[in-house]
């Protein structure tokens, strides 16, 4: 690998001078512009990373880290509000691994602003485009998107872009220090995390009180504020952040 850890040197768009390069950038338009250089040897014009937010009880929204974009694609994207019908980025929920879009596209019916949306893109000139899911413990997920025109990748090619990816959004959340999600055992005191767990054992309040030497309105208190620190409305959800951050 070079000595050098400037983001303006050249590196080796295929392997480890890319990991070296990423590690020395120290803002964040520095390293979208590493990015986008890097995917454009792979005929990608534009990108995107970013994640998905827990925002409580009005379910989730997501963030950008970087976006390489036009600014009238920028503009029209927010004015539009495509954020509600980008597809590109929600089937992240559906997948493991690296998508094509026109993958994603065979397996759902887009909706009429959906469509929309893939119209617009069209008229970018952008055709098709690479989605990488980073999905995290409690349900967190993150996302690298790249766009360009129709292409078939092959599987090596395919690793090698997740690669990129992987290592340009850790960077990204290092540079812009973005503090990890906090679950159930953060959140939560031990004798709440101890109730909820007894309900998911299916124990009603009355037995949970017997148990533990306290009064049923005790046990509801505790159950009621688990729930108002976890963001959701009913117990059920509450225990399904349990079974996502395996702490049920």
């Amino acid at each position: 690998m070079s000595n050098s850890r400037d983001c303006n040197e050249g590196f080796d768009f295929g392997g480890w001078e890319f990991v070296d390069t990423i590690e020395g950038c120290h803002d964040i338009g520095n390293l979208a512009d590493v990015f986008s250089r890097c995917i454009a040897a792979y005929g990608y014009s534009v990108s995107a990373c970013g994640a998905f937010q827990s925002a409580g009880g009005n379910g989730d929204r997501f963030k950008f880290y970087f976006r390489n974009w036009p600014e009238t694609w920028a503009t029209l994207y927010t004015q539009r509000n495509f954020a509600l019908d980008d597809f590109t980025i929600s089937e992240a929920r559906r997948k493991s691994g690296p998508y094509s879009w026109r993958t994603a596209m065979a397996g759902r019916q887009l909706s009429p602003k959906e469509n929309v949306f893939w119209e617009a893109m069209g008229e970018f000139g952008w055709t098709d485009g690479l989605s990488i899911p980073i999905h995290g413990p409690g349900g967190q997920l993150a996302f690298v998107t790249m766009t360009g025109s129709s292409q078939l990748l092959t599987p090596v090619v395919r690793a090698r872009l997740q690669f990129f990816a992987l290592f340009a959004h850790a960077r990204a959340r290092a540079l812009l220090q973005v503090v990890p999600e906090r679950g159930p055992r953060d959140l939560l005191t031990p004798r709440e995390l101890e109730c909820l767990r007894k309900v998911g054992a299916g124990k009603s309040d009355r037995a949970i009180g017997e148990e533990l030497g306290i009064a049923r309105t005790t046990v509801k208190y505790h159950l009621e504020h688990a729930r108002q620190k976890l963001g959701v409305r009913t117990r059920a959800q509450a225990l399904a952040q349990l079974v996502l951050w395996g702490e049920e």
